[in-house]
């Protein structure tokens, strides 16, 4: 691709990452490539890869993070928390009871929320994402989004949703539950899954994890299947485990 500048989507996964980049405009060819291994060295050997504009600084990349690299807790409403940090104390806080995991270790951000209705609160681990932003910087690739798979997929589709369902993202070795009750997520499961497994199955296991049946089942895949709403990313489609 010979183009002034163009726009990069990178997904990490359980075995490795998915890359595709785009000139920025309709129409343009996309181009796909995945690399096995761990989420650093993945990125970087795509990263050599990847084609580059001729002004390449004005190049841009998205970051979706899949499983196992975040976790999700569904934060019941709290009368008592009023500010931004009484939220962020309460989300790391029920982090560390729930699922020990170290704040100082991981980085917890809250999405916003309805009042009077639940937060979703996800953590990150923070040497991965330092690691993930000192490659991108040092191949002078800005890199303007790092976004949780989950909830960038739920932004995505979320117009398309009845008030009353289960937004289900299977990816190569988990499935991602985001359960919707009156227009308003109220609770979140994420659970390993073996692969070749049914997605019938999985969905039932984690509806039995999650204490929920939602009436109505849209998943977002890889793949064409059942109940099937969408993929990833528009431009992710080909590129998946």
């Amino acid at each position: 691709m010979s183009f002034p500048f163009i726009e990069h989507v990178v997904w990490l996964h359980s075995a490795g990452a998915a890359w595709a980049a785009r000139p920025r405009w309709r129409g343009a060819n996309v181009w796909r490539a995945q690399q096995a291994g761990e989420p650093l060295s993945a990125c970087a050997d795509l990263l050599e890869q990847a084609p580059r504009g001729r002004m390449r600084f004005l190049d841009r990349a998205t970051l979706l993070l899949g499983f196992p690299h975040v976790h999700y807790l569904m934060l019941p409403w709290q009368t008592g928390l009023y500010s931004a940090s009484d939220w962020q104390g309460f989300a790391e806080a029920t982090f560390s009871q729930q699922t020990g995991l170290d704040p100082e270790q991981w980085q917890v951000r809250l999405a916003n929320g309805a009042f009077g209705h639940e937060r979703l609160a996800v953590a990150t681990a923070r040497d991965l994402l330092q690691d993930l932003r000192d490659l991108f910087k040092l191949r002078q690739l800005p890199l303007v989004t790092c976004a949780p798979l989950l909830t960038a997929v739920a932004q995505q589709y979320w117009r398309q949703l009845p008030a009353d369902c289960v937004l289900a993202i299977r990816e190569a070795e988990s499935l991602s539950c985001l359960y919707r009750h009156q227009g308003v997520a109220d609770q979140v499961c994420v659970m390993p899954t073996q692969p070749g497994s049914a997605l019938s199955d999985n969905l039932f296991a984690a509806d039995l994890l999650a204490q929920r049946h939602a009436p109505a089942i849209r998943v977002v895949t890889h793949s064409p299947t059942e109940h099937w709403l969408g993929p990833l990313h528009p431009w992710l489609e080909e590129a998946c485990p």
